[in-house]
C-alpha cells in the first residue's frame, strides 16, 4: 500500500493558448473591465489577495531573481508590452468534481491570465482542496481535472458542479464559465487541428500542466515509489484501486535520479516532469508555510519562465517547418529576427541568484528538454543565416548582371548622344530622326530610371512590412 494522509493540498493548473494578432490590447481592456488586476510587485496589497489563506512576500520574490529576469517577470507598467504581464482575480468559488466512483470538493481561490510576448497566453487556476484526503485522492483529482477534454474511458465520465451549473469537462468549465468573455481573443479551430479549441498548434497535449504542494503525514516515510506516483499522478485506476505505472524497481530508481530534487530529504522532495511539478513535504508550522510560499512564488515564477522558453522554442521550430525557404524570403527574414530577438532578450542560462533556485531551475530545464530544444533552434538559425546569405547572394548577382548591362551600354554609347535633345523644351519631331543606336540610348535611359524607382519602392516596402510583421508577431 502506498496510501498516506495529506494534511494540506494546493494545486495550480496551467493551460496555454495562442492570442489573435491585433487583439492583445483589446484583451487587456476586457480583463480590466472584468475586475482583473494588473499584478504589480510593488503593490503590497496583493501579497495575500490571491493565495487563499497564504501570504507571499513580494520583497523576497524581488530579490530571488536576477535583475534582467525581474524586469521581464515583474513589469511595473501596464504598457510593458515586451514583458510578462499578469492579470489576477480572486474567485473563491466552491465546486465539486464527480465521476462514477469518485467525488472531491475543491475551492478555486483565484485565477491569472498571463500575456507573454509573441502572442502566447496562459491561464492559471489556483485550487485548494479542503479537508484531509489521501494522496491517492489528490492525485486522482489532479489527473481528472487536468484533462481539458477527456479521451480515455477512466476520465471521460466526469462532471464539474459549480454554482448550480454542471460542466462535462474542464475545458467547458474554464472557457464557458470562468473565461467566457475571452474566447474571441484566442486563436481557435486552426486548419491543421480543427478539434482543439484555444490551442497552440505546436503544443498538442490537451491536458493542463499541474503545480502541486502536498503536506504529508509526518509519520509517513516518503519512498522513491511515492515520489514516482506523485510525479506521474498515479492515484486510483478505473476499478477504484490504487496503482503505480511502473513495477520495475530499477526504472523507479532511474526516474528518481532524473526527476527528483532531494536536497532536504527525508522531509522535503521536489519532483519535476513535463506535466507535473510537485513539492511533497513532511515539514510542519513555519517551515511548511515557507515551502508553500515558494511553490506560489519563487519556484512558480521559475517554472513560468522556463515553460515560456519551452513554448517559444516549440513555436519557433514549428514556424520553421511551415516555411518554404525558396519562396518565403520575408518569412525567413522574420523568423531569423524572432529567433535572434528571443535568444538575446529572453533566453538566459541563469534565472535565480541563489543555489537552490539554480538547482530547481536545472531540474525543470531537464524535465522540459530546454537545452535540446534550444540547440535545435540555434541550429535552425545557423541554417537560416546560410540560406539567407545564399539567397541574398543570388539576388545581388542578378541585380549586378542587370546593372552591368546598363553600365556597359551606357559606357559604349555615352549618355550625351541624346541628352541635348531631352533638355529644355523637347522637340518631339526630332525623335523621328533618331538612328537605331540613339533609340537604344533612349530605351536604356527611360528603363533605367523606371527600374531605379521600382527597386527603391520594392526595398522600402519590404523593410516597412518586415518591421510591421515583427511587431505583430511579438505583441
Amino acid at each position: 500500500m502506498y496510501e498516506f494522509q495529506v494534511l494540506d493540498s494546493r494545486q495550480q493548473f496551467l493551460s496555454p493558448f495562442l492570442l489573435k494578432e491585433g487583439k492583445i490590447e483589446s484583451l487587456v481592456e476586457r480583463l480590466l473591465m472584468e475586475d482583473y488586476l494588473f499584478f504589480d510587485l510593488e503593490n503590497d496589497d496583493y501579497q495575500d489577495r490571491f493565495y487563499g489563506n497564504t501570504k507571499l512576500s513580494h520583497r523576497a520574490m524581488e530579490n530571488y531573481f536576477m535583475p534582467y529576469i525581474e524586469s521581464i517577470l515583474f513589469p511595473k507598467s501596464l504598457e510593458a508590452f515586451d514583458s510578462v504581464r499578469r492579470f489576477s482575480k480572486a474567485v473563491d468559488q466552491k465546486c465539486t468534481l464527480k465521476s462514477a466512483d469518485f467525488e472531491v470538493d475543491f475551492i478555486i481561490d483565484s485565477m491569472d491570465v498571463y500575456i507573454f510576448p509573441y502572442h502566447i497566453g496562459l491561464v492559471n487556476l489556483r485550487v485548494r482542496i479542503p479537508g484531509n484526503l489521501t494522496n491517492n485522492e489528490v492525485y486522482t483529482f489532479s489527473e481528472k481535472f487536468r484533462n481539458l477534454v477527456p479521451r480515455d474511458e477512466h476520465n471521460k465520465e466526469i462532471s464539474i458542479q459549480c454554482d448550480e451549473n454542471t460542466h462535462d469537462h474542464a475545458k467547458d468549465f474554464i472557457f464557458n464559465n470562468l473565461l467566457k468573455p475571452f474566447k474571441r481573443y484566442m486563436e481557435n479551430h486552426t486548419p491543421d487541428f480543427p478539434t482543439y479549441y484555444g490551442s497552440l498548434p505546436f503544443y498538442m497535449d490537451e491536458r493542463m500542466f499541474v503545480v502541486s504542494y502536498i503536506q504529508s503525514d509526518p509519520e509517513h516515510e516518503i519512498s522513491k515509489t511515492d515520489l514516482y506516483r506523485a510525479g506521474e499522478l498515479n492515484g486510483y485506476n478505473q476499478d477504484g484501486e490504487e496503482y503505480i505505472g511502473a513495477t520495475n524497481e530499477d526504472y523507479v530508481k532511474r526516474y528518481y535520479k532524473s526527476y527528483v530534487y532531494d536536497r532536504w530529504a527525508s522531509n522535503t522532495f521536489y519532483v519535476a516532469t513535463d506535466s507535473h511539478f510537485v513539492c511533497i513535504t513532511k515539514e510542519q508550522g513555519n517551515l511548511a508555510e515557507r515551502k508553500l510560499r515558494e511553490m506560489y512564488g519563487d519556484y512558480f515564477y521559475t517554472l513560468l519562465m522556463l515553460w515560456y522558453y519551452r513554448l517559444m522554442l516549440l513555436k519557433l521550430n514549428h514556424e520553421h517547418s511551415q516555411i518554404e525557404i525558396e519562396k518565403d524570403h520575408s518569412k525567413v527574414n522574420l523568423l531569423t529576427i524572432m529567433i535572434s530577438d528571443f535568444s538575446a532578450k529572453y533566453y538566459f542560462p541563469e534565472l535565480s541568484s541563489n543555489t537552490s533556485g539554480r538547482e530547481i531551475a536545472n531540474l525543470l530545464r531537464n524535465a522540459f528538454n530546454i537545452e535540446r530544444l534550444y540547440s535545435e533552434v540555434d541550429a535552425t538559425l545557423s541554417r537560416l543565416f546560410k540560406k539567407q546569405e545564399k539567397l541574398e547572394g543570388n539576388q545581388i548577382n542578378a541585380l549586378l548582371q542587370i546593372l552591368t548591362i546598363y553600365t556597359v551600354i551606357s559606357g559604349i554609347y555615352g549618355m550625351n548622344l541624346v541628352i541635348d535633345d531631352l533638355s529644355g523644351n523637347i522637340n518631339w519631331s526630332k525623335f523621328m530622326e533618331f538612328s537605331f543606336f540613339e533609340w537604344i540610348v533612349v530605351f536604356v535611359t527611360i528603363t533605367g530610371i523606371v527600374l531605379s524607382f521600382i527597386m527603391g519602392y520594392y526595398f522600402l516596402k519590404r523593410w516597412v512590412l518586415e518591421r510591421r510583421s515583427k511587431k505583430r508577431k511579438m505583441y
